[in-house]
């Protein structure tokens, strides 16, 4: 079974993803910021991380460089809502910075549950 790792400042996105896992047959693990979720990184085998870019302590970006320092094969989803330019711009620079894939909020249940499949396999 596969875990996931969910990182993201806001309660509500952390319960809705993790609603859209439950019949994925894998295992949730949730952090409210990079810090939270580096120590959960480090704690876990984890096989996928979904990590927001906008987080108080610890922002997405350096959250992506910690964790591709520890393990440089990690799978990175970073999803962001920050802002139709200023979002984007910070998605590209994930991207370029190890982040496998990107989605941009609000995006579908469709959508995320197609991506993560495809970056499990």
């Amino acid at each position: 079974m596969n875990t996931i790792l969910i990182i993201d400042d806001d309660p509500k996105m952390l319960k809705l993803l993790e609603h859209y896992l439950r019949k994925e047959e894998v295992t949730t693990l949730t952090a409210t910021d990079g810090e939270q979720g580096l120590a959960m990184f480090a704690a876990n085998s984890v096989d996928l991380v979904i990590i927001d870019i906008f987080m108080p302590n610890m922002d997405g970006i350096q959250t992506i460089l910690e964790i591709k320092q520890k393990q440089a094969e990690s799978k990175i989803l970073v999803i962001s809502g920050g802002g139709e330019f200023t979002g984007l711009e910070y998605l590209k620079q994930a991207k370029a910075l190890g982040a496998k894939e990107a989605l941009v909020k609000p995006f579908s249940q469709n959508d995320f549950l197609s991506t993560i499949r495809a970056m499990l396999d």
